[in-house]
């Protein structure tokens, strides 16, 4: 089996499983589950939005506040694959991702009014990358601010301690660069 590593909150391991029950190269719908999810975190807080005034199930934020589970109808999965560019041989294989992380992360797979389950950047996450920070950084973040320490966050975003310890140091750079240039202007 090969071993895959995401850069969205959804395990490798998810992908892996899916891809093996739905005969998918796991690199290929890795690259598909990611490219969506990186996308997605402009059109997210729109996608939520529409749902909140539906009768669809309430949205839920899982992986320690990383992303949203909301449930769509399948004309908004069909119209976010095609838009998003989700090549038609793993489209299925995505939106059985989404399924199964959501049924692991809030016990429901979907509802009986046929709603699935979508997996977005959670609006924290969107709002940090609206800020000016990656998606990377944006998670990294979050995490932080919910108190988890550097292991930790490496841990549940499967890379390195070093490489959260980058994140932080370019976070605070961004930080200290926005201060500068307000102050500037405010002057």
């Amino acid at each position: 089996m090969v071993t895959v590593t995401l850069d969205a909150p959804i395990p490798g391991s998810t992908v892996e499983t899916v891809a093996g029950r739905a005969d998918a190269d796991p690199r290929a719908l890795t690259r598909a589950v990611d490219a969506l999810h990186e996308s997605l975190v402009d059109g997210s807080d729109a996608i939520l939005q529409h749902y909140r005034t539906t009768d669809a199930p309430d949205s839920v934020t899982v992986a320690d506040g990383l992303a949203t589970v909301v449930y769509v109808d399948d004309d908004t999965w069909t119209r976010t694959l095609d838009t998003h560019g989700v090549p038609a041989d793993v489209a299925p294989a995505v939106r059985a991702v989404h399924a199964a992380f959501a049924t692991d992360e809030t016990g429901r797979p979907g509802d009986e009014s046929r709603r699935e389950p979508m997996v977005l950047p959670s609006r924290d996450v969107a709002e940090l990358v609206r800020a000016g920070l990656s998606t990377r950084q944006a998670e990294v973040q979050v995490l932080h601010d919910a108190g988890l320490d550097y292991a930790t966050i490496a841990d549940r975003l499967d890379v390195a301690e070093s490489t959260v310890k980058v994140h932080r140091h370019r976070i605070q750079e961004k930080v200290a660069n926005a201060k500068r240039l307000l102050d500037a202007v405010a002057d």
